[in-house]
Formats: C-alpha cells, sequence, structure tokens
C-alpha cells in the first residue's frame, strides 16, 4: 500500500527520470556508432581500434600499451591478432574491458607486458569508456564531443557548408628513427617511472590473475610476452623485481609466458621501450608471428 501510495504520489517525477534514462540510452545508441566512424572526432586508441575492427567479437587480441601498438605490425601479421595497443594502457583497463563486457574476445589472448603495463598510477586517458562509472549519463560522459557536434552542425546550417572529417584518417601512434645513448640516458635520468616500489604494481597484478581466471573460465587461451627493452641501457632492480613477480603469476596460472627482453639489437629502438616503426618492429614480427601462429 505504501509503495503504491509514493508511486502515485511520485509519478511525475518517476515519468521524468524514466523519460531521461531512455533519452540518454537512444543518444549513446545513435551518437556512439557515428562519433567513431564519422572522421570528426579525435578517437582515443580504444575507438580507433573499434574503428578499424567493428566485429562485435574480436577472435584474437594482442593487448598492450605504446609499446605494443609501436611493435606488433598487424598489416602484416599472418596471425590475425587485434593490435589493442593502448596509449597508457595497463593490465587493469583489460581486465575492465572484459569485466564490463566492453569488448568480447573468442579464442586468444596475449598480454604485452612491461612494467609500466602493470603499473597502479600511470596516467590513463578519461575518455576510455570503461571509466565511465554505472550511474554516469552517456550524455554527461560524452559532454564535450556533444558539444562540439552540436556547434558544428549549428554551424553548418546557418552556413549552408559540411561539416569536416578532419580525423578521417587518424592512425594510433607511432615511432620512428631512435634516440641517441645521451637522448636515452637523459630520458631515463628524468623518468618518473623510474626506480619505483614493487607495491606500486600489486593492483595490477591481481589483476593479471584475474584475467586468467576469467580466461580459463570462458575457453579462451591467454598467453604473456615480456616486451623487448633497448640493450644500451641497464634493466634496474626495480623492473627486475616486477618482472619476477608478473612471471610468477603467469606460472601459478598456468600462463605461457615469452621472455622477448633481450631478443632485439639497439637499432630496433626508439627509446627504452618503443620499437621504432620502419625497422625494430618488421623485426619483431619475424620473432613474434611464428609464436602467435603455434
Amino acid at each position: 500500500m505504501k509503495v503504491a501510495e509514493f508511486l502515485k504520489r511520485h509519478r511525475f517525477v518517476l515519468l521524468l527520470l524514466v523519460l531521461v534514462i531512455a533519452l540518454d540510452w537512444a543518444v549513446s545508441a545513435l551518437f556512439q556508432p557515428y562519433l567513431i566512424q564519422s572522421g570528426r572526432f579525435v578517437l582515443n586508441d580504444f575507438e580507433l581500434t573499434r574503428r578499424d575492427h567493428p566485429e562485435e567479437v574480436w577472435d584474437r587480441v594482442f593487448f598492450g600499451n605504446s609499446v605494443v601498438i609501436s611493435a606488433y605490425r598487424e598489416d602484416i601479421s599472418e596471425s590475425g591478432y587485434v593490435n589493442l595497443g593502448l596509449d597508457y594502457g595497463v593490465v587493469t583497463d583489460l581486465w575492465d574491458m572484459v569485466r564490463k563486457g566492453t569488448i568480447t574476445i573468442g579464442s586468444d589472448l596475449v598480454v604485452g607486458l612491461s612494467d609500466l603495463t602493470l603499473y597502479d598510477h600511470f596516467e590513463t586517458n578519461p575518455t576510455y569508456p570503461w571509466h565511465r562509472e554505472f550511474y554516469e549519463s552517456y550524455c554527461y560522459f560524452q559532454r564535450d564531443r556533444l558539444r562540439i557536434f552540436l556547434e558544428e552542425d549549428l554551424k553548418a546550417l546557418v552556413t549552408g557548408s559540411a561539416p569536416e572529417a578532419l580525423y578521417a584518417d587518424r592512425q594510433k601512434a607511432h615511432y620512428t628513427g631512435s634516440l641517441s645513448q645521451a637522448e636515452l640516458d637523459e630520458k631515463v635520468a628524468n623518468s618518473q617511472y623510474s626506480h619505483l616500489p614493487i607495491e606500486d604494481f600489486q593492483e595490477n597484478l591481481r589483476d593479471l590473475g584475474k584475467l586468467a581466471d576469467y580466461c580459463a573460465s570462458h575457453g579462451i587461451r591467454m598467453r604473456a610476452v615480456w616486451m623487448p627493452l633497448n640493450p644500451s641501457l641497464e634493466v634496474s632492480p626495480e623492473t627486475r623485481a616486477v618482472y619476477n613477480q608478473a612471471k610468477a603469476v603467469c606460472e601459478e596460472k598456468g600462463i605461457e609466458f615469452l621472455d622477448l627482453e633481450s631478443a632485439l639489437d639497439a637499432s630496433c629502438f626508439y627509446d627504452i621501450g618503443h620499437l621504432n616503426y620502419e625497422y625494430g618492429a618488421y623485426r619483431f614480427m619475424e620473432v613474434i608471428d611464428p609464436w602467435l601462429l603455434s
């Protein structure tokens, strides 16, 4: 009785709430595909991947941060893996994508690991969709892009011109050439990510284990590869500690672990861990593709 009285008394507010939710869902359903395919917006790395792979299920996925973007050349690989490299991507991002249903993986997952792929306090891109809270409306989450969309369309209506697709050819960022040894040393010396305590990696290491459990229960083969590092630089004890714990998690969960830390020479690298796209990525593909196909 009290529930019925409450619904009757507040029916206008409740109806308004339902209409707002329905409108928000409608905007999401209509605008999101346009956002990705129109070429009118700067897309983040996940959206670029979704643009190039619109299929609902990605059967084979190679995940990692910008190191994977610059190393795994999907255009010359015979393995069929989707390059899900994300700028500032960490394992927790991948776990959030999987558990929230942002992506669906079919049969195979490879995780490209490095110390920064496991760093709990790494910077991120706030526009990645899994950062949207369950209570946050789509219109609010995409407020900046929706504002640009409305302003440009209104301007086009007034002037009689069509909005320009300025970003239709945008791709993920790659690296060319190589830094000098002096530039490398300076980059290491100025890096805020050097000599980090192992405590700053525990959340991502836990999510690596959760991801392994998920894949095991859903029939997905999961493998891990420790990505190459520039041999011109000495590996710090802190990075070695992260490596050891990541390998231990993989061994505990029965995840095949491929160590490519020392697989490539210095000429393949742009900097500490990014391969140069014109040479190093080709050498990486010579090593990784047979393993991916195995």
